[in-house]
């Protein structure tokens, strides 16, 4: 797996380092490449370490220290490299590096949590959410430290779906990236009252014809995962109720209107991750030809 890693030369930019680093750790040609955003005023365009080492007439010390600092956090066994550049928009220049650099997926660093206390994606990361055509992952300094008390490894993979015919699109994707970290996976759903018609006649037929669905759609899959339907009166109540442990990874869908091979979150899964405790990941629509 490769990703590129929006950094920034301060606590969140360590963090981004820190939950990509667990994000390839173990997977198939492990690789980050971390890309230093500059204002478009700025004429940097370089790659850090290798390629011409003419560079240093156009790179500023700074930047080369941030490289430096930046290289210095990836742990062993990781390929890295560093390339700054400028760009008018950080997230439309996260977005080019990441096809240019043929990345699996854009790393975030972690925001504090909104005081009423529900998790905030900032503007950078708010654009990606609505336009990426990889996967983005991001996190808050206390979801992180759900991944330091598992020594920084991923420990179990959760993919958050629904009942209708795109959760067999995200549990696919779901279950490679599993594969490929070797990961256990478990499939979460959300059930609301308004979700039936008639909650204290059909809300547990509903629920079990949601986990009967749930558990054939992977069982014709062959995939080995467990499944949690949930019931909560609003979806802060619901999320609040999946325990997690240390080292989980939450993975949600796009929503059913985003473009093929895009990004678009919608409200439902907004409200979710800004309820999660752990690092999350949000991952594009697949395609029609996928």
């Amino acid at each position: 797996m490769k990703l590129l890693v929006g950094y920034t030369a301060d606590d969140r930019g360590a963090e981004a380092i820190e939950l990509a680093s667990a994000l390839v750790s173990g997977t198939p040609e492990a690789a980050l490449e971390i890309a230093i955003v500059l204002p478009a005023t700025a004429p940097f365009n370089a790659v850090y370490p290798g390629g011409d080492h003419g560079y240093s007439s156009i790179l500023s010390a700074q930047v080369d220290q941030w490289a430096e600092q930046a290289l210095a956090m990836v742990p062993a066994g990781i390929g890295a490299s560093v390339v700054a550049r400028s760009v008018s928009s950080v997230a439309e220049g996260l977005i080019d590096l990441a096809q240019e650099h043929q990345a699996d997926g854009i790393v975030l660093g972690g925001r504090k949590r909104h005081r009423a206390g529900f998790f905030l994606p900032g503007a950078i990361a708010n654009a990606l959410l609505h336009s990426s055509p990889v996967a983005v992952f991001m996190s808050s300094p206390p979801a992180l430290k759900t991944l330091r008390n598992a020594h920084g490894k991923l420990t179990r993979l959760t993919a958050f779906v629904g009942d209708r015919p795109g959760a067999k699109d995200v549990i696919e994707q779901a279950a490679r990236i599993a594969t490929d970290s070797a990961l256990p996976l478990r499939i979460a759903t959300l059930v609301l009252p308004f979700d039936v018609q008639d909650p204290e006649r059909d809300l547990e037929a509903h629920v079990q014809s949601t986990r009967a669905y749930l558990t054939e759609l992977t069982g014709s899959m062959n995939l080995d995962v467990s499944i949690e339907v949930v019931v909560g009166r609003n979806l802060d109540e619901a999320t609040a109720q999946l325990s997690w442990q240390p080292g989980d990874l939450a993975l949600l869908g796009s929503a059913r209107l985003a473009t093929d091979r895009k990004l678009f979150i919608g409200p439902k899964a907004q409200r979710i991750l800004g309820n999660l405790s752990v690092p999350m990941g949000v991952i594009p629509n697949p395609g029609s030809n996928s």
